[in-house]
Order: structure tokens, then C-alpha cells, then sequence
């Protein structure tokens, strides 16, 4: 008898749990030890205790099942279930995400989170719906600096000519139009082996991209313009996260949105220490650009501020800025 419900009550705990696992797949193209990678790391085990082990979700890293735009893809059809990528390639489909890539519109990251944890960020993932898409949490990718191959950039006219690796972005490619170089769209895995054969002379990423992909390999000369603000956001496919129960559901939001103070403060602690690495470890010549020339830069960019604000929307940039100022 003891032995039966023994038998019953291991039939009762399958039924509550394993006949309902499942194992879904995360890809993102950041490397395992990238402050992404480390994110990515606690959101699975965070979904993993609190939906009682009924969700394993397994990591690839690298781009190892495709680049942010194929994963994208993979996720609106349903074959793949959870991602995280940069927000700049959703602006194609959801305009209002270039609010994230106006050069110079963040002045730091209080300004960024108020936007990120605010009704626009809100509202944006409103509109992934739309593109069988769920926005999960926003995490932080970082201030984006240049690195190139040819020379020390200390003015303005140093950007001229210059062949930059930009995201396919039409907010980036109006930027470094601007800026006078021949901006060059590119999907991120292929950046390295273009650096490296001299297909572009430079790239435009925050540090922790840098330092992970190893660009101070084949780039000499960083400089600190931090002239946009990139956020990663976490997603899962619409027609997997449909087919989940309510309670899963929670869990899993829950999970990405616990993860992303972690991540945030992972990613920000490590910026000033990783640009002191690649200057000291990784041999490159680092350069933060004069007020004067950074104001030129700005002037510079205006008219793509002007132009991409009225494509965003301006209800979207208006909200946007009251935010921001309550942040100050």
C-alpha cells in the first residue's frame, strides 16, 4: 500500500510539472560573458524556479542560430521562442523605436531609463504585438562609441571619409551621412572578419561590444562620442507566449523584468573599467573628444534629430521629453 502511493503521488507530481515541460530555445549574438550573456544567464534560471521547472529555456550565444534579424524573423513565425537583440533593428517594423538612436537625445542613463521604464517604453512594446512580438524587459547595451583603423579622431573633419560599419538603420546611416562618412549597413556577426579584411575602416558600438568582440584586435583608435544610446530588449514569439497559461505567462514577464536591474547595473559598472582595459590591455588609443567638437557634432546631426523626430512622432518625443526632464 505504501509503495502504491508512493506510485500516485509521483504520477500526481509528473502531471503537475513534467507532462507540461518544455524546453524552449534564447538566442542572442553577444558572447556568454557579455553583460547580455550574464542577463541572459539569470532570466533562465529565474523562469526556471519560478514556473517550478515546466520552462527550460537553453542559451545560444554568438548568433550561433542566426543574426539578430534572422532570429526576429524565426520568432514572429513561432520557431523560435525567446531573443534578445538591439532595439535599432525593430525600427523598420515599429517606427517610434528610433527614439533609441537619435544622436545625442540621451544626456545619461537616468534620462534612458525614464524612457525604458516609462509609457513610451510601455507603449512601444505595445506595438511589438502588432508584429507577433512580446516585449519582455528592456535591458542596457550602452552609450555607442567609434573605433576605426586609420586614424586618432580629435575633430569633427577626422570623421570625414571614413567607411563605418553602421546597424541597417535608417536613423544611423542619416547620422554618419551627417558626419561626412561613408556609413556601410552590415548585420553585427559579419563586423569582425570587415574590420579585419578592411571592408570598413570603422565601427560605432558601446564598450562592451568592443571588448567582447575583440575589435581592439583589428582597430587601433577609439573615441568617445557617445553619440546614441542603445538598448537590448528580451522577447518572446506572440504564438509560443500565447500558448503558455496565465500563471506561465506572469512567470515568465516576472523573470525578464527581475533580470533587468541586474543586467543594467552589470553592463553601466563595467564601462568605465572595460574602456581602461582596452586602452591598457588592448593596446588601443582611446580619445574623448573636446566640448567644442562635440557640440559641432551636434550641430551637425540636427537636421536628422529634426527629420526622424517627425517620423517617430511627435506625441511620442513630447512624452519622451517630459519624462527625461522628470528624471533630471
Amino acid at each position: 500500500m505504501k509503495f502504491l502511493k508512493m506510485i500516485a503521488a509521483a504520477v500526481a507530481i509528473f502531471a503537475l510539472t513534467g507532462a507540461n515541460a518544455q524546453e524552449v530555445k534564447l538566442g542572442y549574438v553577444p558572447t556568454e560573458d557579455h553583460p547580455v550573456g550574464q542577463g541572459v544567464k539569470r532570466f533562465a534560471e529565474l523562469v526556471k524556479a519560478k514556473t517550478g521547472g515546466r520552462i527550460t529555456i537553453n542559451t545560444y550565444c554568438c548568433g550561433k542560430i542566426g543574426n539578430e534579424p534572422q532570429m526576429q524573423t524565426s520568432l514572429q513565425s513561432g520557431v523560435l521562442q525567446l531573443m534578445v537583440g538591439p532595439t535599432p533593428n525593430l525600427v523598420g517594423s515599429i517606427k517610434e523605436f528610433g527614439i533609441f538612436d537619435l544622436p545625442f537625445f540621451f544626456a545619461d542613463f537616468k534620462e534612458v531609463d525614464a524612457i525604458m521604464d516609462g509609457p513610451v517604453g510601455a507603449q512601444l512594446f505595445k506595438k511589438m504585438e502588432g508584429i507577433g512580438m512580446v516585449g519582455l524587459a528592456y535591458w542596457d547595451n550602452g552609450f555607442r562609441h567609434m573605433t576605426n583603423s586609420k586614424r586618432k579622431i580629435t575633430t569633427t573633419e577626422d570623421i570625414n571619409g571614413l567607411k563605418i560599419r553602421v546597424i541597417p538603420n535608417p536613423v544611423f546611416i542619416n547620422t554618419f551621412k551627417a558626419l561626412r562618412a561613408n556609413a556601410v549597413p552590415m548585420p553585427y556577426p559579419e563586423l569582425y572578419n570587415a574590420l579585419e579584411s578592411k571592408a570598413v575602416d570603422a565601427q560605432e558600438t558601446p564598450v562592451g561590444l568592443i571588448q567582447s568582440s575583440k575589435f581592439y584586435e583589428v582597430q587601433k583608435y577609439m573615441t568617445m562620442t557617445g553619440h546614441a544610446y542603445t538598448a537590448f530588449f528580451v522577447a518572446a514569439s506572440k504564438k509560443w507566449f500565447d500558448t503558455l497559461s496565465p500563471a506561465d505567462q506572469k512567470a515568465v514577464l516576472e523573470a525578464a523584468r527581475e533580470s533587468a536591474p541586474y543586467q543594467r547595473k552589470l553592463s553601466r559598472d563595467a564601462a568605465e573599467r572595460i574602456t581602461r582595459e582596452l586602452r591598457d590591455q588592448g593596446g588601443m588609443d582611446v580619445t574623448t573628444l573636446a566640448p567644442a567638437e562635440i557640440a559641432k557634432l551636434r550641430e551637425m546631426v540636427k537636421p536628422v534629430v529634426a527629420q526622424f523626430s517627425e517620423v517617430i512622432g511627435a506625441d511620442v518625443i513630447k512624452q519622451a521629453r517630459e519624462d527625461m526632464a522628470k528624471a533630471k
